[in-house]
């Protein structure tokens, strides 16, 4: 047993080491997928999009989709930030969202077609820091 659970685990910091490899020998625009693609356009698009059912609505879909995951990698992100340099001050370093508590997923939707529409001379920007913006904006943290 011991045996396997030493073999496990030379297998994944392998299978890392040569991840890591690779991802730092990639030039920077080999990995588009992990940069997001939206624009600012396209998402505005996609948050205004109305249909007479809801539940058909894949415009509005990925507009809530988009605002969810950004929301969860925020998170995921300061967590980590959080837990790894625990002697620094976060806030001046990453950043910190104040998005109150019970503030739903249409309300945000709602607060990015503001700012989009506000600013259209950043709409070919990528959604991801337009929405970093808004929500900053929208929801600033008591100092």
């Amino acid at each position: 047993m011991r045996r396997r659970c030493s073999a496990l685990r030379g297998l994944l910091l392998a299978t890392a080491l040569i991840a890591s490899a690779l991802m730092a020998a990639a030039p920077a625009g080999a990995l588009p997928w992990l940069q997001g693609k939206f624009t600012g356009e396209e998402m505005l698009a996609h948050c205004k999009a109305t249909d007479k059912d809801p539940m058909q609505d894949f415009g509005r879909g990925i507009c809530t989709g988009f605002i969810d995951g950004f929301a969860a990698g925020h998170f995921a992100a300061e967590t980590w930030h959080g837990f790894h340099h625990r002697d620094e001050k976060m806030d001046d370093i990453f950043g910190h969202l104040c998005v109150p508590e019970g503030t739903t997923r249409g309300q945000l939707a709602r607060v990015f077609v503001q700012f989009l529409e506000k600013n259209p001379e950043k709409l070919k920007l990528p959604a991801g820091l337009l929405l970093d913006d808004a929500l900053r904006e929208s929801f600033p943290c008591p100092k």
